[in-house]
């Protein structure tokens, strides 16, 4: 009887420290969020990213309303596509479709806005691009 109680707190003991090794599980990429931010729909999307555009380039009615349906059926077709499982052979092909999305939306975009507007927009488009890459830069090499 002795014996069996000294297996069984042997047992207890490297279970106990086999169990405080394990890592934390991390949450899904889709699901990891920067603090407690929510994932937006589609609507609240477009909503938002027409009254951006339209603060920053001082559009007209008619026109943030023909900005919001068009970012919606942007968000809308970008979020139908996430939903794809992404693989390393499909990958090409989706970076060709995502391109190609993105210029139909500039086509359009450029239909609703004034060329003045248009200018505008590019350049705040090439500002916020320099700014992501500058941010992406690796870091030199220390001597």
């Amino acid at each position: 009887m002795k014996k069996l109680l000294v297996l069984f707190a042997a047992f207890s003991f490297s279970a106990a420290a086999a169990s405080a090794q394990t890592t934390p599980v991390k949450a899904p990429h889709a699901q990891h969020q920067k603090g407690t931010k929510t994932a937006k729909t589609p609507e609240q999307r477009a909503e938002q990213k027409a009254k951006s555009l339209s603060q920053k380039l001082g559009l007209s009615a008619s026109q943030t309303e023909q900005v919001r349906q068009l970012n919606l059926a942007r968000f809308q077709e970008m979020q139908a596509k996430r939903t794809q499982v992404a693989t390393a052979a499909n990958k090409q092909q989706r970076h060709q479709e995502m391109k190609a999305s993105k210029d139909r939306y500039e086509a359009q975009l450029k239909q609703i806005l004034s060329a003045e507007q248009y200018t505008k927009y590019a350049q705040l488009q090439a500002e916020k691009q320099a700014k992501h890459k500058g941010q992406h830069q690796p870091r030199k090499a220390r001597s």
